[in-house]
């Protein structure tokens, strides 16, 4: 199922995009690296963002499944 990223996973990816964008201005390989580094932290934070989220939906349902029986 497709969901709406909440404002703390999108705002996690839009600085993972600027941090690639700087990545990309960049003529010194170490300050690239470094970019570039900053871009996966601030995707692997958004994709806990995300995890967490569908372990409380989850947790959520099946707490509600469960008053039903």
């Amino acid at each position: 199922m497709l969901r709406r990223l909440n404002d703390k996973v999108k705002e996690c990816y839009a600085h993972a995009v600027e941090a690639r964008e700087q990545a990309l201005r960049q003529n010194d390989p170490d300050a690239k690296e470094t970019w570039f580094k900053l871009e996966d932290r601030w995707i692997t934070l958004a994709q806990s963002h995300e995890l967490t989220e569908s372990l409380c939906d989850f947790s959520a349902e099946v707490r509600r499944f469960l008053r039903k029986i």
